[in-house]
């Protein structure tokens, strides 16, 4: 079952993702975008990357770091299933990737994302959770 849902988007795709914590929805976000990618359940947990990024503020963290994983997919062809987030105020971020390198036996593009966008950009605490809305250009 999927973890987020489609945002309806003329020219490209949106999604809205969901989390008890402000780091649980920022990890939602990546597994979600990966998953438009290569479908999450043909790639396994093999390598461990980290990545470290540094924002203006919440949106632009996300931002950057969607972008990070993006680039470290095209530069080192690595996929990613699984996210540990931890956030340092709302500027910092620090995260361990889990994935495999790209093998085109195993794995299928189904939908090459080539950036992360600011428009309709939202991360908002709703009650007792937190939701993301992003647009990839595709």
């Amino acid at each position: 079952m999927k973890n987020y849902e489609l945002l309806d988007h003329t020219a490209d795709i949106g999604i809205i993702v969901y989390g008890e914590t402000k780091e649980k929805a920022f990890e939602s976000a990546a597994e979600a975008m990966f998953d438009l990618m290569c479908p999450l359940e043909k790639i396994q947990e093999k390598e461990c990357f980290d990545i470290e990024v540094d924002g203006e503020d919440l949106e632009s963290l996300l931002v950057t770091w969607l972008n990070e994983l993006l680039y470290v997919f095209e530069v080192q062809k690595l996929l990613f299933r699984r996210f540990d987030v931890t956030l340092i105020g709302h500027n910092q971020l620090i995260s361990h990737c889990y994935g495999e390198r790209f093998d085109p036996k195993k794995h299928e593009i189904t939908r090459e994302i080539k950036a992360v966008t600011y428009n309709l950009l939202k991360i908002e605490q709703r009650e007792d959770k937190w939701m993301i809305q992003v647009v990839f250009d595709i």
